[in-house]
């Protein structure tokens, strides 16, 4: 079993000079983008590959941070998904190989 432990940020201006190692907030402006938009999707895809989440929909993100290191980038995302007619939110973590753009999803809960 792996625990994750999330400590999200609500950001609205941040430091566009993203230091090696160091968390970094998403702004609220920024959870839309199709980058984080597309990490979160792969996440609830690769998630509804498990029978008992099957039903489960994507229908945005509310807040999330990432860490860019040697490796590559993990994001710590949370996310708002519809689940056999009842929204939800997930918490989820994705991390994306610097040198092939391979992502894998460690934790989604």
């Amino acid at each position: 079993m792996i625990v994750v432990a999330f400590t999200f940020c609500h950001a609205d201006d941040y430091d566009d000079s993203c230091q090696h190692g160091d968390w970094q907030c998403i702004p609220t402006n920024d959870l839309k983008d199709p980058k984080y938009v597309e990490i979160a999707k792969f996440a609830v895809n690769t998630q509804t590959k498990l029978p008992k989440d099957s039903g489960l929909s994507f229908l945005g993100i509310s807040d999330g941070i990432y860490k860019v290191d040697n490796d590559g980038t993990t994001y710590e995302l949370r996310i708002v998904a519809i689940s056999f007619n009842q929204i939800n939110s997930y918490d989820l973590v994705v991390f994306e190989n610097s040198k092939d753009k391979v992502r894998t999803l460690i934790s989604f809960a």
